[in-house]
């Protein structure tokens, strides 16, 4: 109790560190949004660190041979105490959720025979919290709080996915530009005899990289998807689209895709 009595004053008092030895003048540009959060940082023994990540501040503390890690998000979360051996270096990068999510979009889109549609899609994103080389995961932030749902043809046939908001649109000029979210374009193509009507993605995010631009925005590989008469497939075009310039690789995606893998969308995205 005496530790979180001492992290809630340093927070309030602009970042005066829990030692005699203070460093004030690295706290107040800690607490202020930077253009991009992540990379590697040193943190001296018995010192803390402020990170603002959108509408988060992330506390690290250093002990000798443990870390305490407290995320203030509409107010201050219990700390977390992991053991790790003593090294100076703390990881911050974006990664993303460990589901596919859900999303449903604000006015369905109609999609007649031979014709297609190009979509971007901005999703959320994880802070991941490593130490040392090789690193060592201690943690992994939620930048917006998922709720979890379930997507398939029944309670059998499906998977549990997470469910947000996610912005959709086929401008990209309005989509929300923020470093908590990736950015994803997504080429749709209908093939059948029918019309497509598109109410809801499922983004199989597991699968995709994070990229940065010039302007440090992120972004992940394009996707296509293809509409045939009896299957859909999905191709993930490897690389960041092509338009954008001077894009940085941060992060590989969680799971490869296996050999067969086509659907990653589901059939149901087309009710």
């Amino acid at each position: 109790m005496k530790s979180i009595f001492k992290k809630v004053f340093s927070f309030l008092s602009f970042g005066q560190k829990k030692t005699p030895q203070k460093t004030n003048s690295m706290i107040p540009a800690a607490l202020e949004e930077q253009n991009s959060w992540w990379g590697n940082f040193a943190v001296a023994e018995e010192q803390s660190r402020f990170f603002k990540v959108g509408q988060i501040v992330i506390c690290l503390d250093r002990y000798s041979h443990q870390w305490h890690i407290t995320t203030y998000r509409e107010g201050e979360q219990p700390f977390k105490n992991f053991a790790a051996q003593a090294t100076n270096q703390i990881t911050l990068v974006p990664t993303m959720p460990d589901r596919a999510l859900l999303s449903k979009v604000e006015r369905a889109f109609y999609i007649p025979t031979g014709e297609s549609i190009q979509l971007y899609i901005s999703s959320p994103l994880w802070i991941r919290i490593e130490v040392g080389s090789p690193p060592i995961l201690l943690d992994e932030i939620p930048t917006e709080t998922l709720m979890d749902t379930w997507f398939g043809k029944n309670t059998l046939e499906g998977e549990l996915c997470y469910s947000s908001q996610t912005f959709c649109s086929t401008e990209l000029d309005e989509l929300p530009r923020d470093t908590t979210r990736v950015i994803s374009l997504i080429s749709i193509e209908n093939r059948s005899k029918d019309t497509l009507v598109l109410r809801e993605l499922k983004i199989p995010l597991p699968y995709l990289s994070i990229y940065a631009d010039k302007q440090n925005f992120l972004w992940t590989e394009q996707l296509k998807v293809l509409q045939e008469d009896t299957e859909i497939e999905t191709t993930i075009i490897k690389g960041p689209p092509t338009t954008i310039e001077g894009v940085e690789l941060l992060t590989l995606p969680r799971l490869q895709i296996k050999p067969g893998l086509k659907n990653l969308f589901g059939l149901s995205m087309w009710k």
